[in-house]
């Protein structure tokens, strides 16, 4: 645990770098082999590209602006900026041109610095638009991508996109030797000048509903945070973390900053599509992950036991089946005995130790968040072994302010509060917080932030929520979102939209009906769920627009509605529903960075779908 007395993260950093010199504490794929840099080779990089960024004028307080991927070279960027005594404002890669401008505008950043040459061609075509930035730093001289990118691209080279005479953009290993002539104890200086109140990052909100906002965040406010997670969570220097999380995220900063004060090992998978195989190469012992990350593992598990042959398929439920009646045992604190013991023994052998071995064979615990992970799922995956422990917090919290324990959990809840933090509920159910993770305020906008800070420090969340006799928490709905019926009904969607994705073949759900007589659905469907249906019904698959869009393919998924709305009061249910013919995706605008959905966006773009389920032809 990072020791009392430090008072700012850059404390933190040079107390861990220095303390474990000679150990591995990040952890990357470089060509053929896992590569390891140890906390001196960390803390040098940090320092020679800290210099660089004070000689190219970057002063204390000044935002300097990070576009990339998750990789060694982001935490060390950020390191070298919080050494500068300057505030790291993270981007996400996937954002648009126009957005990065505008949050460069409002944060009012000095310095760029791009993951690579997607990065930096966005920049080069709002540079007109972006006159405050004095300098753009490039980790990456070639960058590729998963997927294709609007021009078809998949790789992209530093020369295609930047002329020779180009000075507005410099490599990082030029911004290292820039800082050679400062003085030795520039650094020192800028160390000195830090204290708790200094703000270290604006993170910007998803902006669902509106433009982002920037939460100032204060050194003090990662430090109450860090202490109050290790405090809640067993983890040390003997602990190996997987960050495939994207830290323009609070929750993966977070995590990152947790395990530099324990000196534990940051583990960097090479992409979401590689995540199976990082993980059973690097075997990490705690790995954070969102919902989805956690439904695509379900996923794929389901369908390969399905594909397996029909015996296959069954000693696969009879296995869950066993695994789930011990995790009902487990959560009330006993153990399986008896012939229960004897076959959960056998199951464990013939399917539910596979997939804790698929993760490497040594997690002790997942943990959960930016999402509401559904109860179903957090039981489904502990049948297997495999803990998923899930916290709640926002970004204006410097992300968790509650979180179930190993040795303490509920699933359905997000836990009980960290040390330091107050949970209450106002009359009508919002979750109010205060404790010093909170933020400071909103960058530039103080109505703002007095509409969610009010006068005696808690932080009106904007989420519904219940808290148990035990003082666990769960939240049921955001305030905003609250769908009421012409009925005068208070129908939280997103409980309902979770409920609707624990069906296989149900992708992505947007339950609607805000003063309406009832409640109607945009679903989209699982691509590999619905191409195992049509393999097994003799439909002939062609693309996920037409196939989608097929009869029966509609009634199969009414099928499933119908099934889901058993399970659900008489107002909940879904009366009329929509199959779209495409997913919802971030580029268009349907999801948020964090894959939440854009509900205003989607309900604008889908609104004569919308309002025909109410008239009379429908």
């Amino acid at each position: 645990m990072a020791p009392q007395h430090h008072t700012t993260l850059v404390d933190v950093f040079e107390h861990t770098t220095s303390r474990h010199a000679g150990r591995g504490l990040l952890r990357s794929r470089i060509g053929d082999a896992w590569h390891r840099e140890t906390g001196s080779e960390w803390r040098r990089d940090a320092r020679a590209w800290s210099r660089g960024l004070i000689a190219e004028g970057v002063q204390a307080g000044d935002r300097v602006m990070i576009i990339g991927e998750t990789t060694p070279e982001w935490c060390k960027m950020e390191a070298a900026i919080l050494l500068a005594g300057a505030v790291v404002v993270p981007v996400y890669w996937s954002h648009l041109a126009e957005d990065i401008a505008w949050t460069i505008n409002d944060c009012d950043a000095r310095v760029v610095v791009a993951h690579c040459p997607f990065q930096v061609e966005k920049l080069l075509r709002v540079r007109d638009k972006v006159s405050g930035v004095s300098r753009v730093v490039v980790f990456r001289d070639e960058g590729r991508r998963d997927r294709p990118d609007r021009d078809g691209r998949t790789e992209l080279h530093i020369d295609a996109v930047v002329a020779p005479s180009e000075t507005w953009v410099k490599p990082v290993s030029a911004l290292a030797a820039t800082g050679d002539d400062l003085p030795r104890d520039v650094l020192d200086e800028r160390r000195a000048a830090l204290t708790a109140e200094t703000p270290c990052t604006f993170v910007y909100t998803s902006g669902t509903t509106g433009r982002p906002k920037g939460v100032v965040l204060d050194h003090g406010a990662f430090l109450a945070e860090i202490r109050a997670v290790r405090a809640a969570l067993p983890i040390d220097e003997r602990d190996a973390l997987l960050l495939g999380l994207p830290l323009a995220h609070i929750l993966a900063r977070v995590v990152a900053w947790v395990s530099i004060a324990c000196g534990a090992e940051l583990v960097f998978p090479r992409s979401h599509h590689t995540l199976m195989q990082d993980l059973q190469e690097t075997q990490p012992t705690v790995v954070p992950a969102v919902p989805s990350m956690l439904e695509d593992l379900q996923a794929k598990t389901v369908a390969e036991a399905t594909t397996a042959g029909p015996l296959q398929r069954r000693i696969f439920e009879r296995s869950v089946k066993v695994g789930l009646e011990v995790s009902q045992l487990r959560q009330q604190g006993q153990e399986p005995a008896g012939v229960l013991a004897a076959r959960h023994a056998l199951a464990r052998k013939l399917v539910l130790d596979q997939l804790p071995a698929r993760l490497g064979g040594r997690v002790r615990f997942l943990i959960s968040g930016g999402a509401p992970l559904a109860r179903d799922l957090a039981e489904w995956l502990h049948a297997f072994g495999l803990l998923v422990l899930e916290g709640y917090g926002l970004t204006e919290t410097c992300a968790a302010v509650t979180v179930n324990r190993p040795e303490r959990y509920k699933f359905g809840t997000v836990g009980l509060p960290l040390n330091g933090v107050d949970v209450a509920l106002a009359e009508d159910g919002e979750v109010l917080i205060r404790g010093r993770s909170v933020m400071k305020g909103y960058h530039a906008r103080p109505e703002d932030s007095a509409e969610v800070l009010d006068a005696e420090g808690w932080l009106h969340t904007g989420d519904i929520g219940e808290l148990d006799g035990d003082g666990f928490l769960r939240i049921t709905d955001r305030k905003k979102d609250i769908i009421v019926t012409a009925g005068g009904k208070n129908i939280a969607p997103q409980n309902i939209e979770s409920h609707l994705k624990a069906s296989p073949l149900l992708g992505d759900a947007m339950v609607y009906g805000d003063g309406r007589r009832f409640l109607s659905a945009l679903v989209t469907l699982d691509e590999r769920e619905l191409k195992r249906w049509c393999a097994e019904e003799g439909v002939p698959y062609t693309t996920y627009a037409e196939v989608s869009q097929k009869p029966q393919v509609y009634r199969r998924v009414e099928q499933e509605i119908e099934d889901r709305n058993r399970r659900l009061a008489s107002y909940e249910t879904i009366r009329k529903f929509a199959v779209l013919d495409r997913h919802f995706e971030l580029r268009e605008g349907d999801l948020t960075p964090t894959g939440k959905i854009r509900r205003k966006q989607v309900t604008r773009r889908y609104r004569r779908l919308l309002d025909a389920f109410y008239s009379d032809g429908f």
